[in-house]
This record gives structure tokens, C-alpha cells and sequence, in this order.
């Protein structure tokens, strides 16, 4: 055992049981998502691809969730705002069965010759400033590890905005981005293929207004996948 390990024991995040923040036991917790769906409607779609139908002009072309979101997953959601994030995503990222993340190698597949980049959600940088990391930079890694492609620094997040989980209508979610990211002076993101990285997906708003961010500026196809899906 490690001396750290021993003056900092680590308890599980859904028992409580020392020796790790997600136990053998809790990892049956963890739900996969079973049915991929369409960003928009939500009805079930190969590959979470976007329904023609449902296309949308500088919209989200395609949308993966790994899990389910339940009281365990946000507890360890919850865990990524704080330091010991890389520790919690590195336990967290050993349970994910290879097999779930094959479909993005299909995402992977529908570049056409075109650059393709996993871009993290960005945060506005006072959040960044206190929190002192990107929770989703470091789940990027992890996919950047598996899918071969480069991190991209191509959105920032300008505009500071309140939880969106602290606002009940989507209407008013929807205003609470709009604006919100644009692409750093200087950036060329035209004819480039992009997969948003974020750690949560409840009304796709953010997602949404991220995708269309870089769609504005000549991204060709932008995808969205997070660690879960609530």
C-alpha cells in the first residue's frame, strides 16, 4: 500500500468501503446505455446519428452516451469538480467494457478524408481559474487514447452562465447559452470533423449551442459524446 494511500484512504463513492472510489461491488451500478438515439428526438438511431429529418442548419450530427445517468453516476459526476477527479475518471474509465466504444470508431470512419478532433466542453475561465482543471479534458484523454485522434483547443467558452441544471424550463436554458462559445481568433476550424467531449448530457442545450458554434465558422460534422446521459 502506498504511504498516500494510507494517510488519504480512498472510500467507495457509492458503499463507502475503503480501498476504492468505485468498488467491485458498485461497478454493477454503472448502467450502459443500451439503445443509441437521435440528438434531437430522442428516438432510437444507428449510432446515435441525427434523423435526416431531424437535421438541423449548424445543428448536432450525431450523439453517444455511455451511461445512464443514476444517484451513483452523480456522485461520481459530482467527484470530477473537485482535485481528485483524475483518480475517480482513471477507476472509472477501467470499468468501460472496449466493446461500448466500438460505435465511435464508426464516427471515427466518417471523416472523408477530412481532420478530425475530440474537442472537451470548454469552461469559462473564472470556472476554470477556481476549479483549476477541465473535467472534460481529462475524460478527452482517455478517448484520445482509444480513438487515435487529436485534442483540440478550437471553442472557448465565453460568456459565464448558471448551471443549466438549475434552470427548469429548456426555453430559458436555451437563452442561458445562446452565445456562449465562439472560436479563438486565429483558429481554422473550416472543413474539420469534431467530437464535443462533456461529462453529462441533460437538454443537449450546451451540446447544441457548442455544435453550432463551430458550424457557424465551417466545421463539417460535429459529434457529441458524453460520459452520461440523464
Amino acid at each position: 500500500m502506498f504511504l498516500t494511500d494510507f494517510l488519504f484512504p480512498r472510500f467507495c463513492l457509492g458503499c463507502g468501503r475503503v480501498g476504492n472510489y468505485i468498488c467491485l461491488n458498485c461497478q454493477q451500478k454503472l448502467i450502459y446505455c443500451q439503445t443509441d438515439s437521435c440528438f434531437y428526438c430522442q428516438r432510437p438511431s444507428r449510432f446515435g446519428l441525427t434523423h435526416p429529418i431531424c437535421q438541423r442548419y449548424h445543428g448536432v450530427d450525431g450523439f453517444v452516451s455511455i451511461f445512464r445517468y443514476n444517484n451513483f453516476l452523480k456522485k461520481i459526476i459530482k467527484s470530477f469538480k473537485y482535485r481528485k477527479a483524475v483518480l475517480v475518471w482513471k477507476e472509472l474509465s477501467l470499468t468501460i467494457k472496449p466493446e461500448k466504444l466500438s460505435k465511435l470508431i464508426f464516427y471515427k470512419k466518417l471523416n472523408h478524408g477530412k481532420k478530425f478532433f475530440l474537442q472537451p466542453m470548454p469552461l469559462h475561465f473564472k470556472k476554470l481559474r477556481t476549479r483549476g482543471f477541465n473535467q472534460a479534458k481529462v475524460i478527452s484523454e482517455f478517448f484520445q487514447g482509444f480513438l487515435r485522434l487529436p485534442i483540440a483547443n478550437d471553442l472557448v467558452r465565453i460568456k459565464e452562465t448558471k448551471p443549466q441544471a438549475q434552470i427548469d424550463q429548456l426555453k430559458k436554458r436555451q437563452m442561458n447559452v445562446k452565445g456562449a462559445f465562439r472560436i479563438p481568433t486565429g483558429k481554422l476550424v473550416k472543413n474539420n470533423n469534431y467530437i464535443i467531449i462533456d461529462d453529462l448530457l441533460t437538454s443537449g442545450k450546451t451540446s447544441a449551442e457548442a455544435a453550432r458554434a463551430l458550424k457557424k465558422e465551417g466545421a463539417n460534422k460535429v459529434f457529441i459524446l458524453t460520459l452520461a446521459k440523464g
